[in-house]
């Protein structure tokens, strides 16, 4: 009766108006000047394990990286670590959130933490992740914590209200969206009684308002989603079907956002793996970094879409497992992030050892472009 009474409630959320996405600007010219690209790994040496980093550019202009690590994805020992890049050097790592912490907080036994995903709502930052009580990764609930000092502290977890089945089974992994009014779209997806992915409203508190079905099945997760209008996006999916593997998934919404076009795969292939997006000079443009293979996670490759009818072309491969490596999984969970001054930094999970930092100014990109053939 509790949980029927609590499914009840959720699916008859009041009726709300369509959201607008607050659109962002495209910034692509970059200062002029010699091509830089240059990585480096910045996890340190704090755990055995790191995985799942994702960044935000802040309102002064420095970067703010996030992940999780511990002995191995899923131990009693994961947390949550960040470090910021600032005038080229970065500053120590801290860890930002525990399993004590999250616990205090939420009044609940905490077993692990994974997947932050962070956004700058105006002075905050607001910090997503995913915790597991019980379980797997199937068993997870959406957590919330907002800092008023870019990072430097934060405010009590709070545990988001995201699903009707004893509210478990809710993660995150791609960054969220504003909307014109200041609430937030945060891209999501469920591994319980079905795969498939998901958009969440939350409103200027963090308090879930509506739910947007962008899948359905077993067969989409971790959405990357895109504004193209004020009204309308695009999503890229992780593809967990049994029956069409080895192709992301790609939709796009209709006249509402919770009407999606039925999956459609990409010509590119890929192993059942987050891919990340970025757009360029135009809501239609876009760059995308993903694993080009259909079963194996053994690359970082950069690809490239000029408009909204082209070929997706490659241009730039960042990593390839050298002849002979046998190791599992050892390049995956890029995340690309695109700066207002037109740069970019991508950060991936490298052989789960560290979290490896590749920068590339807008010089480069041009030249990957010309050396590939796409920039012609």
């Amino acid at each position: 009766m509790i949980i029927a009474g609590f499914a009840l409630a959720f699916f008859t959320l009041p009726t709300l108006p369509q959201p607008a996405f607050s659109l962002p600007e495209y910034p692509s010219s970059g200062e002029p000047g010699k091509p830089v690209l240059e990585s480096a790994f910045v996890s340190g040496d704090l755990t055995r394990e790191v995985h799942s980093a994702t960044a935000v550019e802040l309102n002064n202009g420095d970067i703010r990286l996030f992940w999780y690590g511990g002995k191995r994805e899923g131990s009693k020992d994961t947390s949550i670590y960040s470090r910021v890049l600032s005038s080229n050097s970065w500053s120590g790592i801290t860890e930002i959130m525990t399993r004590q912490t999250v616990a205090t907080d939420t009044h609940r036994y905490i077993r692990k933490l994974g997947n932050p995903v962070a956004l700058v709502k105006g002075d905050e930052l607001w910090l997503f992740f995913v915790t597991v009580s019980v379980g797997g990764w199937a068993g997870s609930s959406l957590n919330l914590a907002v800092s008023a000092d870019h990072g430097q502290s934060w405010g009590p977890v709070k545990r988001l209200i995201s699903s009707p089945f004893l509210n478990i089974s809710t993660l995150v992994r791609n960054q969220p969206l504003l909307t014109d009014n200041g609430d937030v779209i945060l891209p999501a997806y469920h591994e319980f009684l079905g795969k498939f992915s998901e958009l969440l409203q939350l409103d200027s508190s963090g308090n879930v308002i509506n739910k947007y079905r962008i899948s359905h099945g077993r067969e989409a997760i971790q959405p990357a989603l895109l504004p193209v209008s004020s009204e309308h996006a695009i999503a890229f999916m992780r593809n967990t079907s049994a029956n069409h593997p080895g192709k992301l998934w790609f939709s796009h919404s209709r006249e509402q956002l919770d009407d999606w076009a039925p999956l459609v795969p990409l010509t590119l292939p890929n192993p059942d793996s987050a891919a990340t997006l970025v757009q360029l000079d135009s809501p239609d443009e876009l760059l995308m970094v993903f694993n080009n293979h259909p079963s194996e996670r053994d690359d970082i490759t950069l690809g490239y879409r000029p408009t909204e009818t082209a070929e997706w072309q490659l241009i730039h491969q960042f990593e390839d497992l050298k002849d002979g490596e046998k190791i599992h999984n050892p390049f995956s969970y890029p995340f690309l992030l695109k700066t207002t001054s037109g740069d970019f930094h991508l950060f991936y999970t490298w052989k789960r050892k560290h979290i490896k930092h590749v920068y590339f100014n807008h010089a480069a990109l041009q030249e990957m472009l010309f050396t590939s053939g796409a920039g012609s």
